[in-house]
């Protein structure tokens, strides 16, 4: 009897997960895991990796997958320590010969994928993105270095991979023997929901299938995606896929999928490219990842510079985390992201402008920050979309500072951003 172990890593699904696929079609039985790796999701402290608004979000996903997983036949242990020590552990007591996983794109998880390739037979499969490395018309050393480039050379003769299908069992006679931790057992305090939130994010596939369905069919919100994007308020105004999206509750794939189901029933316009023009970011940043691995995570970033970054300094590093600067387009969105753990893709752009060009600090403790409080947090996009806007990224431009009072005039004309955060 061939045994193995699906790992599960950002791919908390089992609709088009490739991982599940081949793990299935290859073995006989097959335990399914997830590590919470003791690097991120040690209790919180002053500089902590992960804030209690993903940790609830990412509980929540599991706890969904636990039950289909259970409804399937199947068993799911939930590990705390090291992926590369547990790993092994595991596979060993349950007598597994291979070990199925996600492949990952940012340097920290492809270090894990190498130390563990060379303690057992890992099987690393697609499926964080669109594309995977192979279906690139050009070899990763070749990637270009800004995102138009990218773009038109990946469009030009694009060809999007079918859905996987969702098991209909999963055989295991193994018995779990751990269960998932709460909240409260793993070091963190709940954050209570604010009310002012632009949506009640729950984790889980079901939970990102029932917003996409709402978001694009009943409040038919594609159609104009283009326009209202930037807005501020509300949940209409931008897909909020995005933390589903972090978390593998939801493929890349399957919201492609239906952005040209919509086309096809409704309508095809700017506005429904832009969103999968979003996506096509995404994958910039993930391949931008792999090809510069460590360096996206270092203050120098990718360019070739000998140019001493800024460390910056703590009080005002503190005021900006806190929502105490001067400028109150700024602090309303740093406290909406305390709040929350969202903040809109304008207010992104503006609050690391002033972070880096008119408070004259450093990018890196930017994303580290983020890193902490986003409930979409993802290492590629964010690291990548900080060091463009420190200048030692991917943008071409040499200075990407903003003007915050105008942005603040064209992006909340009659304050009404503000006053919803600031009162």
């Amino acid at each position: 009897m061939k045994r193995g172990i699906i790992w599960f890593r950002n791919n908390l699904r089992l609709a088009d997960n490739e991982c599940i696929t081949r793990a299935l079609d290859e073995c006989d039985e097959v335990l399914c895991v997830y590590v919470l790796d003791s690097r991120t999701w040690d209790a919180p402290v002053e500089c902590s990796r992960m804030g209690s608004i993903r940790a609830q979000f990412i509980l929540e996903s599991l706890h969904e997958l636990d039950g289909e997983i259970k409804k399937l036949g199947g068993s799911f242990e939930f590990i705390q320590g090291r992926a590369v020590d547990e790993i092994p552990r595991l596979m060993e007591s349950f007598g597994a010969e291979l070990c199925y996983a996600q492949k990952e794109d940012a340097w920290e998880e492809t270090e894990q994928e190498r130390v563990l390739a060379n303690q057992i037979n890992l099987i690393l499969t697609g499926g964080k993105g669109i594309w995977e490395e192979a279906d690139l018309p050009f070899a990763l050393e070749g990637l270009p270095a800004v995102f138009s480039s990218f773009r038109r050379k990946v469009e030009k003769n694009m060809q999007i991979r079918s859905l996987f299908r969702s098991p209909d069992r999963i055989a295991c006679s193994w018995k779990a023997k751990t269960e998932l931790p709460t909240l409260g057992s793993l070091g963190f305090e709940e954050s209570p929901k604010d009310e002012r939130a632009v949506l009640d994010f729950l984790g889980g596939a079901k939970e990102a299938k029932k917003w996409m369905h709402q978001w694009i069919w009943e409040r038919d919100c594609l159609k104009d995606y283009k326009e209202t994007r930037n807005g501020l308020v509300g949940a209409d105004y931008s897909s909020k896929l995005s933390p589903w999206l972090s978390t593998g509750c939801i493929s890349a794939v399957e919201v492609y999928w239906e952005i040209k189901k919509y086309e096809e029933e409704r309508v095809a316009n700017d506005s429904t490219y832009w969103l999968f023009f979003e996506l096509l970011w995404r994958e910039f940043f993930r391949f931008v990842a792999r090809r510069y691995g460590a360096d996206i995570f270092q203050r120098n970033g990718i360019k070739d510079s000998d140019e001493k970054m800024t460390r910056g300094d703590r009080k005002t590093m503190q005021r900006w985390q806190e929502g105490r600067t001067s400028n109150s387009f700024v602090n309303a969105n740093m406290i909406e992201l305390a709040r929350t753990g969202w903040m809109s893709n304008r207010g992104r752009q503006n609050v690391a402008s002033s972070l880096v060009h008119d408070l004259g600090q450093d990018w890196l403790a930017g994303a580290r920050h983020f890193e902490e409080h986003l409930i979409d947090y993802d290492p590629c996009s964010n690291y990548g979309n900080w060091m463009y806007l420190g200048g030692v990224g991917n943008d071409p431009r040499p200075n990407r500072a903003f003007n915050l009072e105008k942005q603040a005039e064209y992006d909340d004309p009659d304050e009404t951003f503000r006053k919803l955060w600031l009162s």
